[in-house]
């Protein structure tokens, strides 16, 4: 007997779910609800379950604040036990188990044909027989496909259900028709047409009540199970400081950073202050004795971190990144090891680890710094549906006492960073030409379109893939961070964070790190062949029919748990153009 639930990882809830998500479990689809419900739900506030990340709300999510899914584990509840909200969906379903037509019925009712069931068994079968076609638009809007609309062209005779002839290989071979009045459509023919939208966010509940809340845009009839029925859109940060893990977990707490805020600036902050402010914030006696422990010095140095997070300089979240890994490989960080044994950073590169590795083209030296340790904040902030070039973005925000919040995930992991040792990327060539041309045409100036950032981009997947050989992980567990820093039209700063993550707080293996000392095989393999392609000569004729670069999965392309841009901004003949 199959579970009438389905299990989840908070990852995976942030990464590829979320609210108006469609999850498939043993008693039939459903949709998940607001991350709101689930907390009231459960009886539980956000706040209990808070990351912090000063850098990441301030820059990004307009000062919002991100809140992990919790685990059953967390609430002392059994693994069977369902804790997220959802409801059924889609309500229509396909019964077949009659000759020579099928049944298409609304799950309230069950199948007609059918012997009359008790109400719980009927919704069960109605579940299992889920239609998998709904109707999305690209203002974010998802329904069920309105079959009567669909069959009777605007009218109706009343009927509860529909009989569905045909099927197999092909749509077009699908004729639905009505029982009472016998009108018939062709569902290939309705599967290709544009249809009124009614304007439904799914995962608030039903449709909207006012016909002035209808959507202007057409929606599609799609399948439930389509990869672009819903697009997650991530907002991610690496948490770059100098101060144990241990210590940034006790000083993130809200409660004992809102006074030590107040009290840093007047210069009225001690280590007697902070202990009294630790204790009436409700510390666990653990973290309050590791306080106690620690030197003032280290406290307070950590304090000016934790508050100078949010009022760092830049704008831009990635060219702050971008600036402390660039000082974190030419001076390393922590600079002097913790001396609590079982207290490791929250990110770490070995100075004397850092190395120079020269191009086979002799053209450019790259510094490779390992990053044995890492912490990245991932942020789901909304998603789309359809197409992600004009979709519109709809919030996966929710409100709690008056605080927006977001749903996010604590990841932790090692990588790689690499940027150019001192001297700056010159490109040349026609494909650089072409990809400056379309950066300065651009409205909104978008940096995946600039030459520089397509060659790192470019090289970022040929060494994913050159890495996975040797790393023991798959080429989808590695991800990348592709940075470039540009100030009034000129480019400072560009390079690439390969980088792999879990959750939890022991991080990874060290399979990466460890090949940067034989980083020039690395390359070496990367680099090869990258003017071919066994899709030639169609792959490199692409641009030609309308393509912006010339990349398919053969030679660069790669999955979409990798890509943080989805596959586009890619170019390999700018990269063989201009090889290091």
């Amino acid at each position: 007997m199959s579970r009438p639930y389905q299990e989840i990882r908070p990852s995976q809830f942030v990464i590829t779910l979320g609210p108006g998500s469609i999850l498939e479990t043993g008693s039939g689809p459903v949709v998940l609800k607001t991350v709101d419900t689930l907390f009231n739900e459960i009886g539980r506030t956000p706040q209990d379950f808070e990351i912090v990340d000063e850098r990441l709300s301030r820059l990004e999510l307009n000062n919002a604040r991100i809140a992990r899914v919790p685990t059953n584990a967390e609430l002392g509840l059994p693994t069977d036990r369902m804790i997220y909200p959802t409801h059924g969906f889609p309500f229509w379903s396909l019964c077949t188990q009659h000759r020579p037509h099928q049944v298409l019925y609304e799950a309230g009712s069950g199948c007609p044909e059918c012997p009359s069931v008790s109400s719980q068994q009927r919704l069960e079968k109605a579940g299992r027989e889920a239609i998998r076609f709904v109707q999305a638009c690209e203002d974010g809007h998802l329904d069920e496909v309105h079959w009567h609309g669909l069959v009777h062209e605007g009218g109706g005779c009343g009927t509860k259900h529909y009989l569905w002839h045909g099927g197999g290989r092909a749509l077009r071979l699908v004729r639905i028709e009505c029982p009472r009045c016998h009108a018939t459509v062709n569902f290939g023919q309705a599967y290709a047409k544009s249809w009124r939208c009614s304007g439904r966010i799914v995962e608030h509940g039903g449709r909207p009540s006012s016909a002035t809340a209808r959507c202007v845009q057409k929606a599609r009839i799609v399948q439930r199970g389509a990869a672009n029925l819903r697009l997650s859109l991530l907002q991610s940060a690496l948490t770059i400081v100098d101060m144990p893990t241990k210590l940034h977990d006790i000083l993130s707490d809200r409660s004992l950073m809102g006074a030590v805020g107040a009290l840093h600036p007047r210069g009225l902050l001690d280590q007697v202050a902070l202990m009294d402010e630790a204790e009436r914030a409700g510390l666990p006696p653990d973290a309050i004795e590791y306080l106690k422990q620690t030197p003032w010095s280290e406290i307070s140095k950590a304090i000016d971190q934790m508050l100078g997070a949010g009022t760092t300089a830049s704008s831009s979240l990635r060219d702050d990144e971008l600036d402390r890994l660039r000082q974190a490989a030419t001076s390393g960080v922590p600079a002097v090891p913790h001396p609590h044994p079982g207290s490791p950073p929250l990110f770490e590169v070995r100075q004397e680890d850092v190395r120079l590795v020269e191009g086979p083209h002799r053209r450019h030296r790259l510094r490779v710094a390992p990053v044995s340790r890492l912490r990245m904040v991932m942020v789901q902030t909304g998603y789309q549906r359809l197409d992600p070039q004009k979709a519109q973005k709809v919030s996966t925000a929710f409100g709690w006492n008056g605080t927006t919040w977001y749903p996010g995930i604590e990841l932790f992991g090692e990588g790689v960073f690499i940027d150019l040792a001192g001297d700056s990327l010159d490109l040349g060539g026609g494909r650089a030409d072409r990809w400056s041309g379309r950066f300065r045409s651009d409205p909104d100036g978008d940096p995946s379109l600039h030459p520089v950032h397509v060659w790192w981009h470019t090289i970022s997947h040929r060494l994913l893939r050159s890495l996975s050989v040797d790393s023991g992980y798959s080429s989808a567990a590695i991800r990348e961070r592709v940075y470039l820093s540009v100030r009034d039209g000129r480019v400072v700063g560009s390079g690439l964070l390969l980088y792999t993550v879990q959750p939890g707080g022991d991080g990874t293996l060290g399979g990466l790190v460890a090949l940067v000392n034989r980083f020039e095989n690395v390359l070496s393999h990367a680099l090869r062949d990258v003017d071919s392609c066994s899709n030639d000569p169609l792959c490199q004729e692409a641009p030609s029919v309308g393509a912006d670069g010339v990349a398919c999965y053969s030679c660069l392309l790669a999955s979409e748990t990798s890509c943080e841009h989805r596959n586009q901004g890619l170019d390999r003949l700018l990269l063989a153009e201009n090889l290091p």
